[in-house]
């Protein structure tokens, strides 16, 4: 795709018809997953992660792709933190020859977020970058680029599931929450492939789910996600501004198919 055409649809989110493409997952740390990209000739090692929001890069690599960060973009962790980092505009990722288009990209160190001993990473890509689009992620091995025909064979025989698009920031941001089953009602959950540890439930919905609040050691729980997938894990629960964050624990047993211009879902065994 060339790069007007990817920036019409990331900055409008139309339809984008491309040819279908793979780009390689590397396995990070013990659930996670990376890619590699190269921005202005440097290449760079990011995290892949659906709960991003809004791609980032660290501040030392907008030192080495000559971007100088400014202003201010301000958002909200899922336990309310508030984060404010300054920005960089109109970067360019190339990914396995593709050409992904990011109108706009935080600067923030992740890996001291992860720990001081997590390994090398560059930034990490969210869903932001595939707006407009629709993807299939194999749990720690590739993200596909879908055309209509291949979109259309991928998810037939496979468990839709209904999804809402998440855009904080001004719009700026894009993740992705899932319908979960209560007795209450249909909760709603982030899908977060950057969660490497147990299942996050907010405090509002733990007894729905017979957990107690504030449980800082994870316990088991099973969900129900409206499709009548199981999901079960490992969960905590918090004081959170969302009703939940499912993580990599459960995302790595499905293969996730997500289209981003007509909010819908699907999802099948590897």
């Amino acid at each position: 795709m060339g790069l007007k055409l990817a920036l019409i649809c990331a900055v409008l989110s139309t339809p984008c018809l491309v040819a279908q493409a793979t780009i390689p997952l590397d396995p990070y740390l013990r659930a996670q997953a990376a890619v590699r990209a190269t921005v202005n000739g440097q290449p760079g090692t990011f995290l892949f992660d659906t709960g991003e929001g809004v791609s980032t890069i660290s501040p030392a690599f907008a030192t080495k792709i000559g971007c100088k960060p400014w202003g201010r973009i301000s958002g909200f962790r899922m336990s309310g933190e508030r984060l404010d980092h300054p920005h960089c505009d109109g970067i360019t990722f190339h990914l396995s020859e593709q050409t992904l288009f990011a109108p706009v990209v935080t600067t923030v160190d992740v890996r001291a977020l992860i720990g001081p001993d997590a390994p090398q990473l560059d930034g990490a890509l969210g869903l932001d970058l595939f707006a407009g689009r629709a993807i299939t992620i194999v749990p720690r091995q590739s993200i596909t680029i879908e055309t209509e025909e291949s979109l259309a064979a991928r998810v037939a025989g496979a468990h839709e599931l209904p999804i809402r698009l998440v855009r904080d920031v001004e719009g700026i941001a894009l993740s992705v929450d899932a319908a979960v089953r209560t007795p209450d009602g249909l909760a709603w959950m982030e899908l977060d492939t950057g969660n490497g540890g147990s299942n996050v439930v907010a405090n509002h919905i733990a007894p729905l789910i017979g957990l107690k609040a504030d449980t800082s050691t994870p316990e088991p729980a099973t969900l129900e996600l409206a499709n009548g997938i199981i999901v079960q894990g490992m969960t905590r629960t918090r004081d959170l501004i969302m009703d939940g964050n499912i993580g990599a624990q459960f995302l790595n047993n499905w293969v996730l198919t997500l289209d981003l211009r007509q909010e819908r879902a699907w999802m099948y065994r590897p």
